[in-house]
């Protein structure tokens, strides 16, 4: 097993990033890798999140009324996709999100929501992971798996009821394409036996801003 001890820094002033000081900053998934998708990794990134502008919001209703959120989401993750850059610079995922109930009524009822990290191959950082080990990986350590995390949260799985607020991507074209600005897990998260109807969600870790309410009603976002 590779000995990692590498680690990240994420966020910037305006809005969702992940930058690293030895990779540069964040590219356009359509620009990416597609890979495969997995719960389990063989080792853990850390991306340490450093908090945007506009959490600074007093809640997270008035944190979805800023210009930048086009956008509140709520229904269940049928597919990830996670993608590296070419250079392998960043690590991010796309949920496909088959909506249940969003404020903007007028868009598309399947959206894909670009967020930060991701579970990819060790081949596919390869160069990241070779320039700060100083040495060339073998076969064996390539084929193994690592998880690029922010702040120690979990990744959305295929099955998760999610609220999610979103801002436009302007790196795809297509309608529907979100950037994740803040995101929560249902109550009937994938494997819990609550009913598919609840409009309760809570943050899979911390808050953006340790002031917001834990536990948020869907409902009271869509207005």
């Amino acid at each position: 097993m590779l000995p990692l001890t590498l680690s990240a820094c994420s966020g910037d002033a305006e809005g969702p990033s992940v930058k690293d000081s030895a990779r540069g900053s964040q590219s356009a998934p359509s620009r990416g890798t597609e890979t495969g998708s997995r719960d389990t990794a063989d080792h853990t990134v850390p991306l340490i999140g450093t908090p945007v502008r506009s959490y600074a919001a007093p809640s997270l209703a008035a944190f979805v009324r800023q210009s930048k959120a086009v956008n509140v989401i709520s229904g269940t993750v049928t597919a990830t996709r996670p993608l590296v850059t070419e250079s392998a610079a960043v690590v991010e995922t796309i949920l496909t999100i088959s909506v249940e109930r969003q404020r903007d009524t007028g868009a598309p009822t399947t959206v894909e929501v670009r967020e930060q990290g991701g579970i990819v191959s060790v081949a596919q950082v390869r160069s990241d992971f070779e320039g700060k080990l100083g040495r060339d990986l073998t076969d064996e350590e390539l084929a193994e798996t690592v998880d690029y995390r922010i702040n120690g949260i979990e990744h959305a799985r295929v099955g998760d009821r999610v609220l999610v607020v979103v801002a436009e991507d302007t790196s795809v074209q297509n309608e529907g394409g979100y950037v994740s600005l803040a995101l929560l897990v249902g109550e009937d998260a994938a494997g819990a036996s609550s009913k598919a109807s609840s409009t309760k969600f809570t943050w899979p870790g911390e808050a953006p801003n340790p002031a917001w309410e834990s536990v948020v009603d869907a409902e009271s976002l869509m207005r």
